[in-house]
């Protein structure tokens, strides 16, 4: 429960985080919307990684629409004017998007792993069509999860909020489920993620000892790599956060509420960064989209299109061997 007389508002976090959500959805919406455009126009051969990707730019592309009311909201500093089934719906989707873009990440990670790792293994033979029933399956699977953040939460008589991270002496269910989902969403897909990428960089290396094919090595190393990186800074923070706010939520310090309060609410807006990273780092490793992104800023600049690459194939550049 907060302390009386202590406030928790800051104007300057609040504009600083409206102008960092400004930019995620700017960069986000331009990203994955010119990823779904490849994937509609471009894609000749559809495989199960294919499905995968397809449905995490869906996810990205779900977050990005979400992050305008997040930005009226702390422009407006925190106040929340569109009606309390609004605010439960947005925080169902955000956490919807967030926690489905997180596993078909983690899935295109397996997917790659089994296949490099593991490639004489009867889950590598699986359709498309397959592939597809699985995705439907993610879906499900999370909004299983993410469901009880439908529930509202009033704080104070009359204000009603979305979601924050206001510390509460008496934790509501819906607000205790998320913060387990978030937990769990953090811990077993980095693990998996990192897991998956580490085997997959010793298999390459074992592999790819032809110097002609070094270079190419290089590059998928480069690109797992930062895909670990990429991830941990956009959840890592968040997730330590958390983990101080359950800690401390009961201090009776107001320069300890506020500074945990604010902390939270930036590092939570940074997870969202990840929509805006994963066109950039998936997309622009195969030449499908290299393509499509050259095309779209060369127009943009008023220059000539580009050839469109043979073999317009989605395959991962890790599928060397």
């Amino acid at each position: 429960m907060r302390l009386k007389n202590c406030s928790l508002h800051n104007s300057s976090v609040e504009i600083s985080i409206a102008t960092l959500l400004i930019l995620e959805f700017v960069l986000g919406l331009l990203g994955n919307v010119i990823a779904l455009w490849s994937f509609t126009s471009h894609l000749k051969v559809w495989k199960p990684y294919a499905v995968y990707l397809f449905n995490l730019v869906i996810a990205d592309l779900m977050l990005s629409v979400c992050l305008p009311f997040q930005i009226t909201f702390y422009l407006l500093h925190k106040k929340w004017e569109l009606g309390q089934t609004t605010s439960c719906l947005l925080t169902f989707l955000l956490s919807l998007s967030r926690t489905g873009g997180i596993a078909f990440l983690t899935a295109v990670a397996l997917d790659r792993y089994l296949r490099v790792v593991h490639p004489r293994f009867k889950i590598n033979s699986f359709s498309t069509q397959l592939a597809k029933i699985i995705s439907a399956l993610v879906w499900l699977l999370v909004v299983g999860l993410v469901h009880p953040s439908l529930v509202a939460f009033k704080i104070g008589k009359n204000a009603t909020e979305c979601y924050s991270f206001y510390p509460m002496e008496n934790v509501p269910f819906g607000s205790t489920w998320q913060e387990a989902v978030f937990s769990l969403q953090f811990l077993l897909p980095f693990s998996l993620i990192l897991f998956c990428n580490i085997r997959i960089i010793k298999i390459l290396q074992q592999r790819l000892r032809d110097q002609d094919k070094q270079p190419k090595l290089q590059r998928s190393m480069s690109l797992l790599t930062l895909v670990m990186i990429l991830f941990g800074i956009c959840f890592l923070p968040s997730f330590l956060a958390r983990l101080v706010m359950i800690i401390l939520q009961k201090s009776e310090s107001c320069q300890t509420l506020q500074g945990i309060f604010h902390t939270c609410d930036v590092t939570n807006s940074l997870t969202y960064f990840n929509s805006v990273l994963n066109p950039i780092v998936y997309c622009f490793s195969n030449p499908v989209f290299r393509y499509s992104y050259r095309k779209v800023f060369n127009t943009i600049r008023g220059r000539r299109k580009d050839s469109q690459p043979q073999g317009f194939d989605l395959k991962d550049s890790c599928d060397s061997g």
